[in-house]
């Protein structure tokens, strides 16, 4: 991947990001009991997770869906809710990173569900 296709986490990335595979694949979004739809978007997630300690531990996870919004990751380890995290979410046009707070972990099968609201620093 090229430094040029890593871009910051901004509303306008992700709107991009979003209309651009609507139009390619004619997909309907799922706004579940949300606001905006969500799309099912696989990918990898990098998170960067700081303990009470301030040790940094890196973790990995599979992109399930995304919206203008947030993503929705799955993963093995629990993430506290209301954690603000350095996130970075790999996709095949580009890779955006940023932060995001988890608003909630879901325990799904023999993994997580994390939910991730971006923090844009534009808002």
């Amino acid at each position: 991947m090229d430094a040029d296709e890593i871009l910051p986490l901004t509303r306008e990335a992700i709107i991009g990001l979003l209309v651009s595979r609507q139009e390619s694949d004619a997909q309907d979004g799922d706004p579940g009991n949300r606001g905006k739809p969500r799309w099912a978007f696989p990918g990898a997630v990098e998170m960067w997770v700081t303990d009470s300690t301030g040790l940094e531990t890196h973790l990995l996870g599979v992109c399930q869906n995304l919206s203008e919004g947030g993503v929705g990751v799955r993963c093995d380890e629990e993430l506290e809710v209301g954690a603000t995290l350095p996130i970075a979410v790999h996709q095949p046009e580009a890779s955006f990173h940023g932060r995001g707070i988890v608003r909630h972990c879901t325990p799904r099968g023999q993994s997580l569900l994390v939910g991730i609201e971006f923090i844009f620093d534009d808002a």
